[in-house]
């Protein structure tokens, strides 16, 4: 983890003790990679941990599932016995393993069948989101372990589109649970971040107080330079100080996208046999981190094009750093900014001031008009 050695002790020390943590930025700069972390040392300091995306999750049966099997899966027994029920159904266990699924669900109810049978959440969604929310809590007790539990991005559950349910009930039960389970902690993690400082931040927000909100700072350039020297390194490979600049400087502090270079040119360098890495290699580790990602960057640009009739002309001004309003109503600019920033596609720097914040879908949208 580049740079982020003390956002990670200080995270898990405030989990482990039992702090709820909120983590906000822009998505794509590293946080959920954090939080992974942040999991994989608490672990290692012998609590229990589940995660779940809510991006990736269509709706609360799928949520409840994900969330019980993600709970379910610190307890060996139960390692071993839901992804063969889950793919060849209850009858494919043998006698034992029948036997040891029958003493989870008395010991730990209802929300234990979620894991064990897909679909089964989806009779009853609500019902099954709220006995998998409340799963954390019994395992804890039943274990006498502490519990971390991230859901990435968080911001999710008040989504316009209501995908877990009306979101001002759902949210509301999922603080009276949270509340009551004092064996858990909650890292919430978010890259919408306006939505996730409404939900946290604000006095009359759903969770408001409930936990600590914090921002992850930027990796600075000397991080990055010494943490991209130590890893060419790691296989016997030299960079000039030039090409390392380059790196940082192509990147923009944008964590992916820096590392994109960083593994293009050390894989460059491994095709071409050489060890000493120069400017010359590091342009050509950046050209195929740009044409890797052209899938993504076009998803992106027609996520843009779609977000508002504005969207993809205001985007383009705003990475050419071009006055907004030219020409346009203030009133339309100002709605397409605000799709734009509902969909996490720009970031707000100030009033009025805003910036495209990967380095290459900013390349991506002034190619096509000569601007680079």
């Amino acid at each position: 983890m580049i740079g982020r050695a003390d956002a990670l002790a200080e995270l898990t020390a405030a989990l482990e003790g039992g702090t709820n943590v909120v983590l906000a930025g822009p998505r794509r700069t590293g946080k959920t990679s954090v939080c992974d972390a942040v999991l994989t040392r608490a672990a290692g300091h012998g609590l229990y941990v589940a995660s779940v995306d809510l991006f990736k999750l269509a709706d609360a049966a799928e949520l409840a599932e994900a969330l019980a099997t993600a709970v379910l899966n610190n307890r060996p027994a139960a390692r071993k016995i839901i992804p063969k029920a889950r793919k060849l159904g209850r009858n494919a266990l043998n006698a034992a393993q029948g036997a040891a699924a029958i003493k989870l669900q008395t010991q730990l109810g209802d929300a234990v069948e979620l894991a064990l049978t897909p679909g089964l959440a989806a009779r009853d969604p609500q019902r099954a989101l709220t006995d998998a929310l409340e799963l954390p809590q019994r395992v804890a007790v039943a274990d006498g372990k502490r519990m971390i539990v991230f859901f990435d991005e968080f911001q999710e559950v008040a989504n316009d589109r209501h995908p877990y349910g009306d979101p001002e009930a759902v949210i509301k039960r999922m603080r009276s649970i949270f509340q009551r389970s004092d064996q858990v902690s909650h890292l919430f993690a978010g890259s919408l971040e306006h939505l996730m400082r409404q939900l946290f931040a604000s006095p009359g927000g759903a969770f408001g107080g409930f936990g600590t909100f914090r921002m992850l700072e930027p990796i600075s350039d000397d991080h990055w330079m010494q943490g991209l020297r130590d890893r060419f390194e790691r296989d016997d490979c030299r960079i000039g100080e030039e090409a390392l600049g380059l790196i940082v400087e192509r990147g923009q502090l944008h964590p992916r996208v820096t590392m994109l270079i960083a593994q293009q040119t050390h894989l460059l360098s491994v095709l071409l046999e050489r060890r000493d890495i120069d400017v010359e290699l590091v342009i050509q580790g950046y050209e195929a981190a740009y044409r890797g990602d052209a899938a993504l960057l076009d998803q992106l640009i027609e996520r843009i094009r779609n977000s508002h009739k504005l969207g993809l002309k205001l985007a383009r001004r705003i990475a050419a750093r071009q006055t907004l309003t030219g020409g346009v109503h203030a009133g339309d600019a100002d709605r397409a900014i605000k799709k734009l920033l509902q969909a996490g596609l720009i970031e707000r720097l100030g009033r009025g001031d805003y910036a495209i914040q990967n380095p290459l879908l900013r390349r991506h949208l002034l190619e096509p008009i000569g601007y680079i």
